[in-house]
């Protein structure tokens, strides 16, 4: 008798065994995030960057002017690093009694990055701002302005988005050109 038949019923049961055997179940995929994003798009983000941005700089300019503000508080608008110098901005126009007489301006915002965190969203940006109708007046009200000093300065800024709050975080004035 040939042997054909018996030489392809093994491969056959091999087959039919492995077809039996249980796969390895995958788990199920986990549920999509219920929270929605904190902005609808990365414009969104960087004009809510923007606001916070701007009510710090005009709280921090408050605090510059003459006469400053008391009812002003830097820690309603910024915390960490940019807390830390503009507490010590303010502290120095006080000790050499200097004091400006309008409020800078942003000119231009340019994102940098947007950095999702559980807790938070910090968004990365770079900011032009404009001193062109500012004048910084010495005690006795003399102009310490120059003929040579540029009327916009470029900023690498960090605001941190919390539930109910955006806090300026950082603020380092940029040299690496071309943001104004």
């Amino acid at each position: 008798m040939p042997r054909r038949p018996h030489a392809l019923v093994a491969p056959l049961l091999v087959l039919a065994m492995v077809g039996c055997t249980p796969t390895t179940a995958l788990p199920p995929a986990s549920p999509p995030s219920e929270e929605a994003p904190l902005f609808a798009s990365d414009e969104e983000a960087l004009a809510a960057a923007t606001e916070a941005y701007e009510e710090f700089l005009a709280a921090l300019d408050a605090k510059l002017q003459d006469p400053p503000s008391p009812d002003v508080s830097l820690d309603d608008f910024a915390e960490k690093q940019a807390l830390d110098e503009a507490m010590q901005s303010v502290e120095q126009f006080e000790v050499e009694g200097l004091r400006i007489t309008a409020p800078r301006t942003v000119t231009t915002v340019r994102l940098q990055m947007l950095i999702h965190a559980e807790d938070a969203t910090e968004l990365v940006f770079y900011a032009c701002e404009s001193v062109a109708g500012v004048d910084l007046l010495d005690e006795a009200g003399k102009s310490l302005v120059t003929p040579e000093r540029p009327d916009l300065s470029a900023w690498e800024s960090s605001v941190v988005f919390r539930p109910g709050e955006a806090l300026v975080n950082s603020r380092t004035q940029w040299t690496g050109g071309d943001v104004c």
